[in-house]
């Protein structure tokens, strides 16, 4: 399953499916809040604990000055960037994972996720650019044998053969196959239990190719170690296209 979710209809999927909108009810039913107080009420709980490193200390202090409206001002700005409101399941926010602090937990990120969601309907809209999360799957991963999707272009595919393991997900073997032509970048891998787990360490990050027709590349293996064998996986792609 290829999925190629745009504009608004992304966010409101993301926002919706992913992590649920933060939302007040009125007499006439239930409106959104906006993405600022978002952040507010919902994000900054969960980034606030962060702060006492990446609001005081000089080259990551991308939450500086340590409050939530500085912190908000303070997020967007930062170089090198750590939010990606295009494609908000790649953020580095979301994906740096365990570094000298702790990870997000399971929950925490799929409130930072449902938060850059809304900041990427408000923000890129329907037009600010094509804004395109490009997603495949999800898909339930048979182990030992290869699960074959086709991504959408041109009969290109991607393979993916996992084992279990006591420690998350072991994918053995992850393959591209160019079909007629393939340009990729940044694939990013997702357990899609009742809240997303993005994998901890992006590992992909870098990945961005151009195939000619009747290639094959081969990305993995991967362990992924926060991902349940038992769990959905998806994969989402910054560029997913014909060259």
């Amino acid at each position: 399953m290829v999925i190629r979710m745009l504009h608004r209809t992304s966010s409101t999927i993301l926002c919706t499916v992913l992590a649920g909108c933060l939302a007040e009810p009125t007499t006439s039913g239930t409106v959104e809040v906006s993405a600022r107080d978002q952040f507010m009420h919902t994000a900054w709980p969960v980034l606030a604990t962060c702060a006492g490193c990446h609001g005081k200390q000089p080259a990551i202090d991308f939450l500086a000055p340590g409050t939530a409206e500085g912190a908000y001002e303070t997020i967007f700005d930062f170089q090198p960037p750590v939010l990606d409101v295009d494609a908000p399941s790649a953020s580095l926010l979301l994906t740096m994972g365990k570094h000298t602090g702790p990870a997000m937990s399971p929950d925490q990120a799929a409130t930072v996720l449902s938060w850059l969601a809304a900041e990427r309907s408000e923000k890129v809209g329907d037009g600010g650019g094509d804004g395109a999360d490009i997603r495949v799957g999800p898909f339930m991963p048979q182990h030992g044998v290869p699960t074959v999707f086709d991504l959408g272009v041109g009969g290109a595919t991607l393979s993916v053969t996992t084992e279990p393991s006591e420690g998350g997900l072991y994918a053995c073997r992850i393959t591209l196959a160019s079909g007629s032509g393939l340009k990729l970048s940044h694939p990013l891998f997702v357990s899609r239990p009742a809240h997303p787990i993005v994998d901890e360490i992006d590992r992909f990050a870098e990945v961005e190719l151009s195939l000619a027709a009747g290639k094959t590349v081969e990305l993995g293996p991967a362990w992924f170690r926060s991902f349940a064998v038992t769990d959905y996986l998806a994969i989402h792609f910054k560029t997913l296209e014909a060259p």
